[in-house]
Parts: structure tokens; C-alpha cells; sequence
């Protein structure tokens, strides 16, 4: 996607399709020359969110699209905003933008002659209440409702870096899909899942998922680790609750963080009152120690982190900032209270988590998995009532009556039996078979959630309100890969379309 450019030769429409085709993250900014301006977010090429001229969601954007003037600018490294307010598609907004009326800019610019001091006054009324502090606590709303967990506790306390997402909401965020990109960009760094209840944190080195934590507050348990860790960290992403952040380290700063919750202590329950800590850290360096050394003390936590004896960063639970110096952590000593624990880094290397059977393992087995389709189902019997509740397994045709299993016993007499002349049943009326279509839909609808988990609303109402007919709903399901979902590729939509439509047939 392009950086920036201007308006007159990329029109809002391709740049739209442009970010949504190449996947791009970041902050889209327009500027129309008359001091409006529009700011558009988007996700891995989903815009969900939009702001500008005291407008937000779908009416900014269509607002921004009758533009043909201004310039652009995007930037891929902007602090991603909570919100999301932009619910129609890139195609529905552009059809929608189409048949806006367009507006008569120039007569409201120019001011009408003779009368220019009356207009200056009414502009001087008009600015004390500029549109722009209207929309101030759109921002603030996200931080102010970001949780924290009970007694503040977290797992580890990690230090600030370079922010990718911040406070992104769980409810629409597809974690395979997040778990999957990262895995792809070789990312280094941690994924930190805050709810009001618990904490959890996956530490990444270079697109693999080291070690994850999860620390329920209000649970006897308290913090647990690796694959049980993941199971609850991604119950909780999945349930909607709570907001992640991404954020970026050095990988020094994660194998630090990665001995410091894995390693066995080296030395432990060392009171600041008795130790040197200045020695202690002479003495660390000069064995070439690859570790962590924390603080505890009533005002906080600190932790210096060393690589081969060299210190690769400091910082404290109140001031997460990474310093290359250890006063801020080491001034946590005053406090002759405060306990002292070394962790060497474990010559025994883990092999890192497998995220993806259990992410995708979770999504998949959140239901019971229905029977899959015959590979050519045939027609059902002509005597089945129209009503009748329609089995997922293939039937035997009508014209040729299902030989009667081994062992079977007619309930009546071979005098009593009655024969009947095969017959090919009746064409249905109405362009399709006679079955129960709330049915349909509805185990249809179930097959998204399975896919899609909390993504799938968009797809269940598009089936919900499709005509109870068998075209109605094949032009239901041949929707579905058009829509546009956070995080879903086009690829996963067209595939469940497919899985759908087989399913569909396997009822014919």
C-alpha cells in the first residue's frame, strides 16, 4: 500500500481495496485541503474503525469517499486504537457512498459578498465548540475500560517495548489467525491477555512460542504454565473476555523473561538488608551468567537482565520503560525487607509450545463435529413426510427399496405383505425439495460457529435471513466468501462455503 500520495490519483476506493488485498495494518490519514480530516484503522486489511469531522464508523468512511481531493498518508507502526465502529464491508460502503447525493462544497466555503463581517462573527461563535472535542474521548474510552487484574497480579512483571497492538478486544479479535501471523513474521516478543479476573502472557522468539503463563487471581491454582497455561489463556480470547496487547522486544529481553519463568533459582530468599548487590552483580557478570536477577520489595518489583555476563536491561513493575542502567531496580534494595532471587539460564533447552493444536483444536472442538457427507448422496425416499427431520447420512433410492439387514424378521406374514410396484416419486413443487429449512439453517449456522467462533455473527445472519428455499439459501452461502471478518482470510470463508454447500446437498 502506498505511504502517501494524493487523493486526484488514488482515489479513497483503491486505497481501500489495496489495504484490504495486501492484508495492511496500520492508520490510514485523510486530508480533504479544506481542514477536514479523516482517520480510517485498519487490521490485517479489515477496517474496523473510522473517525473524522465529527463523524465515526461507516458514516466517516462513506463521508471521506465522496472526496476527490486531498492528500494521504499511511502509517504501519501507528498505535492501533480499541475501538470498532466500522460494521459494513468495503463493498457496501463504496455502493453506499455511490448513491449519497454529492454535496455542494463550494457554495458553503465561499462566503457570499458584502457581508463578510457578519460571517466572521458567526465563525468566532461557531469556534469555541470545534467538532474535534466531540470527539476527544473516543481514545480515552478504550484505556478507561481496560482491565486490570484483582491485586494487581500478573504472571511476570514484563517491561514496555515496542507496541504492535495495543488493548485490542478480545470479542473480535480471531486468535488462530493473530497466532498464525506472528508465527509467519518470525516475531520476537510477548502476546499479554488482561482480564478483570486473571492475566495470561506468551512469550515469542522469533515466530515461536517459547513458554505461555496464565495466572487466574481469584483461583486457588494461581499461576500455571505451558500447554494448561495456553488452554486458559485461549478459553478466555475465545469467550471474548479481557483485551490483548503485542508488543515487541529484543531477544535478549525474551530469553531473560523466558529463564526467569522456566529456570530453577540459583540463589533464593536473599535479603536486601545482607547483600551486596553491587558485588553480586560483579560477581554475575564476571561468570558470564545468561539470567535474571529480581527484586521484591513493598513498593514494586524490578529485574535486571543479563546475557552472557552483560546487562541487556532493567526496569521496574512501576516504571516499565527498559533501561541499559540497574539503579531504578537496584534502589528497590533500600527496603531491608525486599528478597533477592538469581535464576541462571537452564542448559536444557524446552521445545517450544504447540499453538496450534490447542488454538486450533479448541475452535474446532468446540461442538461436537456432525457426520461428515457421503460423497454422492442420492435423493431421499418418496414416502419420508416433507416435515420429517433429515438424517446427515446418505439414503438408498427410491426406486430401488434397501435390502433388509441380516437377521431381520418381517413383523407380518409373506400372505399378509402387500406389493407394490416400484414408482419414480413426483418432481417437487415450488423449484426444490420439501424439507425443514429452519433446520437447515440453523445446522448450518452451527457449522460457522465452529469455524469462526465469536467472527461468525456475519455469516449466521446472512443465513438467518435467507429465503427458506434451497436457492434462497445457496445464494446465501455463495455470500460468504465476500464478507469481510477481522483476522479470517478470504481462503478459510471460501472453504467453509464449500464445506457448507456440501452439507447442504447431502440433504437432497
Amino acid at each position: 500500500m502506498h505511504s502517501h500520495g494524493t487523493l486526484a490519483e488514488i482515489p479513497l476506493r483503491s486505497l481501500l481495496e489495496s489495504a484490504q488485498g495486501e492484508r495492511s495494518t496500520g492508520t490510514l490519514t485523510l486530508r480533504n485541503g479544506n481542514g477536514e480530516s479523516t482517520a480510517l484503522y485498519f487490521l490485517f486489511g479489515h477496517l474496523f474503525h473510522a473517525e473524522g469531522n465529527g463523524k465515526a464508523g461507516d458514516d466517516a468512511v462513506i463521508s471521506a469517499l465522496n472526496w476527490t481531493r486531498g492528500e494521504f498518508e499511511f502509517d504501519a507502526k501507528a498505535k492501533l486504537p480499541a475501538d470498532e465502529t466500522v460494521k459494513a464491508g468495503i463493498p457496501e460502503l463504496v455502493q453506499a457512498a455511490n448513491a449519497a447525493p454529492p454535496k455542494p462544497a463550494p457554495a458553503e466555503i465561499a462566503p457570499p459578498s458584502g457581508n463578510a463581517n457578519a460571517e466572521a462573527q458567526s465563525e468566532r461563535r461557531e469556534q469555541p465548540e470545534p467538532e474535534r472535542k466531540v470527539e476527544a474521548p473516543q481514545p480515552r474510552r478504550g484505556v478507561k475500560h481496560r482491565p486490570s487484574p484483582k491485586h494487581g497480579r500478573e504472571p511476570i512483571p514484563v517491561p514496555a517495548g515496542q507496541v504492535i497492538y495495543d488493548s485490542l478486544k478480545t470479542s473480535f479479535v480471531d486468535f488462530p489467525r493473530l497466532i498464525t501471523t506472528l508465527e509467519k513474521e518470525g516475531y520476537t516478543g510477548y502476546v499479554r491477555l488482561l482480564t478483570d479476573d486473571a492475566s495470561g502472557l506468551i512469550l515469542f522468539r522469533e515466530g515461536l512460542a517459547l513458554e505461555c503463563m496464565y495466572d487466574g487471581a481469584g483461583e486457588a491454582t494461581g499461576l500455571v504454565l505451558g500447554k494448561q497455561a495456553l488452554h486458559q489463556f485461549n478459553e478466555d480470547v475465545t469467550a471474548g473476555h479481557g483485551v490483548l496487547d503485542v508488543v515487541g522486544l529484543s531477544a535478549e529481553l525474551i530469553d531473560g523473561l523466558y529463564e526467569l519463568t522456566v529456570s530453577k533459582p540459583m540463589y533464593t530468599e536473599l535479603y536486601a538488608a545482607w547483600v551486596d548487590m553491587k558485588a553480586l552483580l560483579k560477581f554475575l557478570s564476571d561468570r558470564k551468567l545468561s539470567g535474571s536477577v529480581m527484586i521484591r520489595a513493598a513498593a514494586g518489583t524490578g529485574v535486571i537482565i543479563l546475557s552472557e555476563g552483560e546487562l541487556a536491561g532493567a526496569y521496574t513493575s512501576e516504571s516499565r520503560d527498559i533501561s541499559d542502567k540497574p539503579d531504578r531496580a537496584l534502589a528497590l534494595c533500600d527496603d531491608p525487607s525486599a528478597m533477592i532471587e538469581v535464576k541462571s539460564a537452564d542448559a536444557t533447552k524446552h521445545p517450544p509450545l504447540d499453538v496450534d493444536e490447542v488454538v486450533a483444536g479448541h475452535r474446532s472442538g468446540s461442538r461436537n463435529p456432525a457426520p461428515a457427507p457421503p460423497a454422492e448422496p442420492a435423493p431421499a425416499p418418496a414416502a419420508q413426510p416433507p416435515t420429517q427431520q433429515f438424517p446427515a447420512f446418505a439414503t438408498q433410492p427410491a426406486s430401488q427399496p434397501p435390502p433388509p439387514p441380516a437377521g431381520y424378521v418381517s413383523p407380518n406374514p409373506p400372505s399378509q405383505q402387500v406389493s407394490v410396484a416400484p414408482t419414480t416419486p413426483p418432481a417437487p413443487s415450488g423449484g426444490g425439495p420439501q424439507l425443514d429449512w429452519g433446520s437447515v439453517v440453523a445446522e448450518l449456522q452451527a457449522m460457522a460457529e465452529d469455524s469462526l467462533g465469536n467472527r461468525a455473527r456475519k455469516v449466521k445472519d446472512i443465513l438467518g435471513a435467507a429465503d427458506p428455499s434451497l436457492s434462497g439459501i445457496e445464494a446465501a452461502i455463495d455470500q460468504v466468501p465476500s464478507i469481510s471478518l477481522l483476522f479470517v482470510d478470504s481462503s478459510r470463508l471460501e472453504q467453509l462455503a464449500q464445506e457448507m454447500r456440501a452439507r447442504l446437498k447431502s440433504h437432497l
